[in-house]
């Protein structure tokens, strides 16, 4: 078995196929779509020159603890029926990930269907929703539209920069993605969704995308699949109009960060803790540039030694003096010498990616292990538990 690039119209058409197949669409669908990825990395798996396996590579912005880090996602990770259980997409996603490290990324994001798999990779869940399921009338009446800020229905042709734009500027950022092309558009779904802009003067401040589900002849629930505002005042807007929607709308489902203070907004609601419908996992590539990137509060001086086993990107793996001071920090590999085991900090890669993007606090994500945690890394303000949620739609 051979593992390359896929680059030729015959590799295209064998994915496409392989895809159809995978994923039970049609070919002509599938080859529709793959006309959209040509700045994607296709790996492929060959053997006799017929694709056997196949997983794609998508480079992309995404906000962690509100400050951008390049990011690598993976998407379309399909074998052929035939050649399933022998190891090769363990092989794909180990050259997919000694690739993106090596080409500067500095986490890798994926959204699949079974997380279990992907952790043995090193991925970890990183999200935390409150599901909402609210009526149109329960938004208080009392909320109201802000007369300079117009509402127009999003066109793809021609609109995707002001999406980015709205993306970098908003207060709810969180965890969400900025990229070159349209995910939908990527994903070929325009068709399945609805979106609405909303724009103060000519500048874009808020949009939100939905699916509509028909629940009976003239009545749908509405599925928030993303929202972004950059004001309250946007906010505001945004479920005003929301509430114009009481006379086909049944019911209004969205996901939320833990942090989201919806509530005063709404008269009445119904939620449940819960994952988000497709959950996202992050992992960290570059463990020292995760560390040195990232913004520290400008009071605390301290030394932290930290000690990984990465199986796939070796770089990572051994011990860790990390050294912050002034609100930033320096990285580096520390000897024998230079620490004691009870200043040492021991964690997986997948816990590690956890408390960089603000999962949990360090003594939950290690409470059922037991594990020992140093003093020093008990600083709470040194990472900060915030509210997290993949938005993968831009």
């Amino acid at each position: 078995m051979k593992f390359r690039q896929i680059s030729s119209k015959d590799e295209y058409d064998q994915l496409a196929e392989l895809a159809a197949t995978c994923f039970h669409e049609s070919v002509e669908d599938m080859k529709k779509d793959f006309k959209e990825f040509s700045e994607q990395y296709f790996l492929g798996a060959f053997e006799d020159n017929n694709l056997q396996a196949a997983a794609d590579g998508r480079f992309f912005e995404i906000f962690i603890r509100n400050q951008l880090f390049k990011c690598a996602g993976i998407a379309f990770v399909m074998t052929s029926p035939v050649h399933r259980r022998k190891g090769l997409i363990n092989k794909l996603m180990n050259i997919l990930l000694r690739k993106m490290k090596d080409d500067g990324y500095i986490y890798s994001a994926l959204w699949p269907f079974e997380h279990k798999f992907y952790s043995k990779f090193g991925y970890a869940s990183v999200e935390k929703a409150i599901s909402y399921k609210i009526k149109p009338s329960n938004i208080r009446k009392d909320i109201q539209k802000d007369e300079n800020i117009s509402i127009i229905r999003y066109d793809h042709s021609k609109d995707f920069e002001k999406l980015n734009k709205i993306a970098q500027n908003a207060v709810n950022k969180y965890t969400r993605i900025v990229g070159k092309e349209d995910a939908w558009k990527l994903r070929g779904y325009p068709q399945r969704f609805k979106m609405y802009l909303f724009e103060r003067g000519e500048e874009p401040v808020g949009y939100f995308c939905f699916k509509l589900k028909k629940t009976d002849e003239y009545q749908h629930d509405m599925n928030i699949l993303d929202l972004a505002y950059i004001d309250i005042s946007t906010k505001k807007t945004m479920l005003s109009f929301l509430r114009n929607f009481d006379s086909d709308v049944k019911h209004i489902m969205i996901n939320l960060p833990y942090e989201e203070e919806i509530l005063s907004y709404l008269v009445d609601y119904n939620s449940e803790h819960k994952f988000a419908s497709w959950p996202g996992m992050l992992r960290v590539l570059n463990l020292k540039m995760c560390f040195e990137d990232l913004n520290y509060p400008t009071n605390i001086s301290t030394k932290l030694y930290l000690k990984i086993e990465d199986k796939i990107i070796e770089e990572n793996t051994g011990t860790w003096k990390l050294n912050i001071s002034n609100g930033k920090c320096i990285a580096v590999k520390a000897t024998e010498e230079d620490v004691s085991k009870d200043r040492t900090l021991e964690i997986s890669v997948n816990k590690l990616t956890q408390l960089l993007a603000g999962y949990a606090s360090l003594p939950k994500l290690l409470e059922a292990e037991e594990s020992y945690i140093p003093e020093e890394w008990l600083e709470p303000y040194l990472f900060p538990m915030k509210p997290c949620s993949l938005m993968v739609w831009f």
